[in-house]
């Protein structure tokens, strides 16, 4: 039976996901067979049922891992702020915090004035566009705020590498041994 931490599974279901693409690809190119009229049309190396039931296999590999892996974020929790959390909901604060840095690294890296000159602003007037906040505490803030994500995105690494769930399929996709 394979064993896998939850870490290790994820980059299996990314290969789940690929072949799942790759199969129905193939199946698109093998699905038909173009020729000129009077000559034989060319028979694909692996047929279209065959690429079919592995597609099939493929899918529902995926439905199971992917179920698994969400099923864990749920009920795994780890301390944050706090409080105990899901893995889940750590991975989605972890996702806006880095949106947040990102906006507030953006802001902070703006001028405190700058004058707007062109047809394109206020009809060819001059205008002066103001930052209506501290651009240093903006910047400040953002790096306070990747630490802080660094943080919980290490939290929730070893979280996912303590976490040990079972996957038989995960033959398929990884040498297990050795």
């Amino acid at each position: 039976m394979a064993k896998l931490s939850l870490a290790a599974l994820v980059p299996i279901r990314s290969d789940i996901a690929n072949k799942v693409t790759e199969l129905d690809h193939e199946r698109e190119r093998n699905a038909f067979s173009v020729y000129v009229k009077g000559e034989k049309a060319e028979e694909p190396t692996r047929s279209f049922a065959l690429i079919t039931k592995e597609l099939e296999e493929a899918r529902e590999d995926f439905r199971v891992i992917d179920e698994l892996i969400h099923s864990a974020n749920l009920a795994n929790k780890i301390q944050w702020n706090q409080q105990e959390v899901s893995l889940f909901t750590a991975m989605q604060i972890a996702k806006h915090m880095r949106k947040e840095a990102a906006s507030l690294k953006r802001y902070g890296s703006s001028k405190k004035e700058e004058i707007n000159t062109g047809a394109y602003f206020n009809g060819g007037d001059k205008t002066i566009t103001r930052a209506m906040y501290d651009i240093d505490l903006a910047r400040e803030n953002a790096l306070k705020l990747e630490r802080k994500v660094k943080r919980l995105s290490q939290l929730i690494e070893d979280e996912c590498h303590t976490i040990i769930l079972e996957f038989p399929q995960a033959e398929k996709y990884i040498e297990l041994e050795d």
